[in-house]
């Protein structure tokens, strides 16, 4: 008898932290819409459990017993939380005006992005989800809103996956997130819709912006896959590209080492929480020096004439489906540092030309060949696309750059800008008004000493 209570209080305790199993939808209120989205919980979910986000495609509808990706039989066996949004009709111009369900993935905040985050609030609402453990992953245009997310909500989601989707035509690929992000990419190679002849400039935007190596080491299995991961750098993370043969535009494939996309996707994710150490400062690194690597082959202009280095230009086609390689920023206070080498004496100019919107320049500097240059500047009217140039003074000039990047500037540094006075700093070291150091300087409202000069003219 008193083993009998044994198991009926052991059986009680077991019912007290296991869920019942959810497979159910739910309506949320999301300004003036009332939204919907499936919620999948395990019978063995987790306390504190992580929560995947799966995106369906343009015209999907998601129903409980279909979804793409799907992730329910994942759960059952790893214990973590599975929400499938519905997504409301939507005009696809480049599908000819077509409306569907799918997803605005214009790549800024809007409706959809307040309404994925309020999926996110109201399953927290039900269940005790783990904050730093939360994923984001979609199929085609879902693989598009995914890369919005990436965009607008890296403080929000830990890390994203995309299966045959990307940022195409009137949904531009921005890759302006506030911090490096966790990605991993899935495509068909006979994916002829969203073209898989585009992702490796995607791939190419999404490397710069993390810092990666952009010298990936693949891996190929014959008849199966190509993987390539473009290794983390400091501050950065790592960018993960299978490319599947004999897959086309498709949800899911076996052609994976776990011969599914979507335990591929969740391994990926498990890697990673928000709090994953990155240097949120970190905008655009695209490491041209990397042993192996070819720039002309990912965008960059080199050793022509006076022009050093150039990346950057806009190049809307219907051939290339508006996704080409591109620098692009939105507002806020930034730093442009590289390093150069070649004979004393020589100088380098380097400009930022806005070249969508209101085109401007944002930075227009010459600095001294040798010099460490940490040049800062301001973008003060949204996103936009941006074109870098590195000048020589002549055409013979033997100069490298090296260790190009653009970081946002710090909060000391920021407060730094708004409170340098005009003398030189006791380290005999020379500042701007800006707060940032500078040598060599002859232009501009500068702090100078008598070694160096850098010319900025803003």
């Amino acid at each position: 008898m008193k083993k009998t209570a044994t198991i009926l209080i052991t059986l009680c305790c077991m019912l007290t932290v296991q869920a019942a199993k959810v497979n159910k939808f739910f309506n949320i209120k999301v300004g003036n819409d009332t939204r919907k989205y499936l919620l999948y919980v395990p019978n063995n979910v987790k306390a504190n459990a992580p929560l995947v986000l799966s995106l369906h495609g343009a015209g999907g509808t998601v129903t409980t017993t279909s979804h793409d990706p799907d992730f329910n039989s994942i759960a059952d066996k790893d214990g973590f939380i599975v929400a499938y949004p519905q997504g409301k009709n939507t005009t696809f111009p480049g599908l000819g005006g077509m409306q569907a369900p799918g997803w605005s993935s214009y790549g800024e905040e809007n409706f959809d992005t307040d309404y994925l985050r309020a999926v996110v609030e109201d399953v927290a609402a039900k269940y005790t989800i783990d904050r730093q453990r939360l994923y984001c992953c979609g199929f085609s245009n879902g693989g598009m809103m995914t890369y919005v997310m990436a965009n607008t909500s890296s403080h929000i989601f830990a890390a994203f996956a995309a299966i045959s989707g990307y940022p195409i035509n009137e949904f531009h690929l921005h890759h302006t997130s506030w911090r490096p992000v966790p990605l991993l990419h899935i495509h068909g190679k006979a994916d002829d819709f969203v073209k898989y002849s585009l992702v490796p400039n995607v791939i190419d935007n999404m490397v710069a912006r993390n810092g990666a190596n952009p010298v990936p080491v693949k891996t190929t299995k014959s008849g199966k896959y190509t993987k390539s991961v473009y290794e983390a750098g400091e501050g950065g993370f790592p960018v993960v590209f299978y490319e599947i043969d004999g897959m086309g535009h498709n949800p899911f494939t076996q052609n994976t080492e776990k011969n599914s996309s979507s335990q591929t996707m969740w391994d990926f994710f498990q890697q990673y929480t928000l709090d994953s150490p990155c240097d949120t400062t970190l905008k655009w690194r695209p490491r041209i020096e990397a042993e192996g690597y070819a720039p002309k082959s990912h965008g960059w202009t080199m050793n022509s004439g006076k022009t050093l280095l150039r990346f950057g230009g806009t190049q809307n086609t219907d051939a290339n489906q508006n996704v080409y390689r591109s620098l692009q920023l939105r507002t806020g206070s930034y730093k442009l540092c590289f390093k150069s080498a070649g004979e004393e004496g020589m100088t380098i100019a380097v400009k930022i030309e806005k070249l969508t919107g209101n085109k401007n320049t944002v930075l227009n500097a010459t600095v001294n060949v040798g010099v460490d240059a940490v040049l800062p500047f301001t973008v003060s009217d949204g996103w936009g696309e941006y074109r870098i140039t590195f000048t020589r003074q002549q055409t013979t000039d033997a100069i490298s750059v090296t260790d190009i990047a653009i970081h946002s500037l710090t909060s000391e540094e920021l407060l730094g800008i708004s409170t340098t006075s005009s003398t030189t700093r006791a380290d005999n070291s020379t500042y701007s008004l800006s707060g940032i150091k500078c040598r060599n300087t002859t232009k501009g409202i500068i702090i100078k000493n008598n070694k160096k000069t850098v010319n900025i003219e803003r």
